[in-house]
């Protein structure tokens, strides 16, 4: 079992687990002139019945709060310390409120420095510190006296822990391997290492994990639990990973990564969470502070979605806009930090870590997140579903850190109201645009999705559009969708012409002639050439990759299916620009020309000097119609 201390400076933290362990948790040369925890300490201890019991140990100076946060957001237990002559302290105060506003329910209290008191200062500590337990919903915690100095103390409570440590259930075994990084550092003979409390499921030494949010393949070689060596950690566990990958060795690795089973890879820049707002605090509607999650923290913008300040002590759904992305699942403690002064102003649960971006009414969005909040995941899907009309079944699966259900890639579930009400919203867009442009066949997929943003998201509008061209009420040709009532055509010189360009295209394959190329062979000037293209381009027949070329839709689908190939035979599931060039033959300016386009219509995304194969949400819009998502019918899955 780990411990996380808390407590005010000074107040003997680093002593006490010198005493419990026998072990200096300060161990930089700037904590040791000064004398003072600043950053995270990490000891183990064996107790008699065999066990062995961790203990992280964390600042208690306000100036370093944030790495204190870092230390106890990941625990289940806290060991409180607070020294017998000064009594509760402010930061004693503000530890206690921040344990209280995360949910950690078992804390025990240690009572330090009883060598420096008499009998009567003792007496009035024990009651200062009961009050303010007390004070904070603590009561029934136990306080036990103890001197770091003398040993008074000590031996009774190691053995308090260790019956905690016994009693305590071990949380449940279950979904993917979660692991939020607070150290990195590389170890001569074993390589890079990373340290943290493991926050769920299970790995064991062989294992490939993915690191986060920098989506690096990571396998692991070894594996220290409680400082011992393992084989396998697992949740609750606090755990050291040798690992290694292709590229994991010159990643810059920092506190606030998080090692996760590849599946959960899913980072987030926007989060709706549930929180409890401090005493004598007050969050406002619309607040920009600083957010610490996991082993991170980083500026936010926060809005209450209730549309009103949250007062002192008050519970409120707020909603994040992070700075940048982060890694946060159902059920993650969160804490809320004011940008100025640095001080506690909420802390709560995460609720929904991949709100929905489309615009709902604030009583929608509240009667969401309270069928979001049960903990039944079942229950809460089916809630949740009633409420909102539509869901992701594998997005949910991933943010309760489930096994995801076993449907398509892309699947939507929709209720029956709400799949009839998307159905005629699409065909009445679709009609609309066909009044205002008669002359042109109809629009392309991104583009009717577009016009049904605000009011839909783009997976279930998508998959909606798939159901209709199945049922025939649409009709799909190339990129192209219409109604079937609705026909525009080419003139007879466009379709003569179009034999011409078709074949040269085909010819030339993955190389397209250029623009001035077709207009030698065309026998056209270059003016009319783009005209033609830009009538070919509106009929779906071409697809502009430049403003030198274009090329063919089906050409296009081997272009994709080849950067699928390339990132599929990469251990980190990308490619370079080079890989690329390679593959196809042509050339290196075509080739990031060809590149550039796959980034801009969401198939790939380039991070650094690597691309990545789009497999998210957000790529649906700009895929072809036979590659959107097919809707589940009926209100439940």
């Amino acid at each position: 079992m780990i411990f996380a201390l808390a407590g005010h400076v000074d107040h003997g933290k680093t002593s006490l687990i010198r005493a419990l362990t026998g072990i200096d948790t300060n161990r930089s040369a700037e904590e040791k002139r000064r004398g003072m925890t600043i950053d995270l300490g990490f000891a183990y201890g064996d107790v008699p019945n065999g066990d062995r019991i961790g203990f992280i140990d964390v600042p208690g100076h306000e100036r370093f709060l944030a790495n204190m946060l870092a230390g106890v957001l990941g625990t289940r237990a806290a060991l409180l310390v607070i020294a017998a002559d000064d009594g509760p302290m402010p930061q004693t105060l503000e530890h206690l409120a921040i344990l209280r506003l995360i949910g950690i329910r078992d804390v025990t209290v240690a009572l330090t420095k009883i060598d420096a008191v008499d009998a009567h200062r003792l007496g009035d500590a024990k009651r200062e510190v009961s009050d303010a337990m007390r004070r904070f919903g603590y009561a029934d915690a136990e306080i036990l006296t103890v001197s770091s100095v003398t040993g008074a103390g000590i031996p009774r409570l190691l053995g308090a822990l260790q019956e905690k440590a016994a009693v305590s259930q071990p949380p449940t075994l279950s979904g993917g391997f979660r692991l939020a990084i607070d150290r990195g550092f590389v170890l001569p003979g074993t390589g890079l290492v990373v340290t943290g409390t493991v926050a769920a499921g299970k790995v064991e030494t062989g294992d490939t994990l993915m690191l986060t949010p920098a989506r690096l393949s990571a396998r692991v070689r070894s594996i220290r639990v409680q400082d011992r060596p393992a084989t396998a950690a697992m949740v609750g566990d606090r755990a050291a990973l040798a690992i290694t990958g292709a590229r994991i060795e010159r990643a810059k690795l920092s506190r606030g990564d998080w090692l996760v089973a590849p599946h959960l890879h899913a980072p987030t820049s926007r989060i709706d969470i549930l929180v409890r707002v401090a005493d004598g605090r007050t969050l406002k509607r619309d607040l920009q502070l600083h957010v610490h999650a996991g082993t991170s923290a980083m500026p936010a913008r926060a809005l209450a979605i209730s549309g009103a300040d949250l007062a002192a002590d008050q519970e409120g759904f707020v909603h994040l806009a992070l700075d940048r992305p982060i890694v946060a699942l159902y059920g993650d403690p969160v804490m809320l930090r004011d940008d100025g002064s640095g001080c506690i102003l909420a802390g709560g649960r995460v609720i929904d870590p991949f709100p929905a971006l489309t615009r709902r009414s604030r009583k929608l969005r509240l009667a969401g997140l309270e069928a979001l909040m049960e903990p039944d995941p079942v229950q809460s899907f089916e809630q949740w579903l009633a409420v909102e009309g539509y869901a992701d079944p594998r997005l949910f699966a991933i943010a309760r850190n489930q096994d995801p259900p076993d449907i398509g890639s892309g699947t939507v579930a929709v209720s029956n109201a709400f799949g009839a009400k998307l159905r005629d919203a699409i065909l009445q867009a679709l009609a609309a645009w066909h009044e205002t442009s008669p002359e042109y066949p109809g629009p392309g997929q991104a583009a009717l999705l577009a016009r049904l943003s605000r009011a839909y998201p783009a997976e279930a509008a998508a998959a909606a559009l798939r159901d209709l061209v199945t049922a025939g009420e649409i009709l799909g040709e190339g990129a192209i969708i219409r109604l079937p009532s609705h026909r525009a055509a080419l003139s007879e010189l466009d379709e003569a012409r179009w034999t011409r360009v078709r074949s040269l295209l085909e010819i030339a394959g993955l190389r397209a002639p250029r623009l001035r190329e077709l207009m030698v062979h065309l026998d056209l000037l270059l003016e009319q050439t783009e005209m033609l293209l830009d009538r070919y381009i509106r009929f779906g027949r071409l697809v502009r990759v430049s403003a030198n070329r274009c090329y063919l839709p089906a050409t296009l689908h081997d272009i994709e299916r080849i950067v699928g190939e390339l990132a599929v035979s990469s251990e980190d599931l990308a490619f370079s620009a080079a890989e690329f060039n390679q593959r196809t033959g042509v050339g290196r300016n075509l080739a990031i020309e060809l590149l550039e386009h796959l980034d801009q219509a969401g198939v790939t995304i380039r991070l650094g000097e690597l691309r990545h194969v789009v497999t998210t949400k957000q790529s649906l819009e700009a895929r072809a119609i036979p590659q959107a998502p097919a809707l589940l019918g009926g209100d439940t899955l």
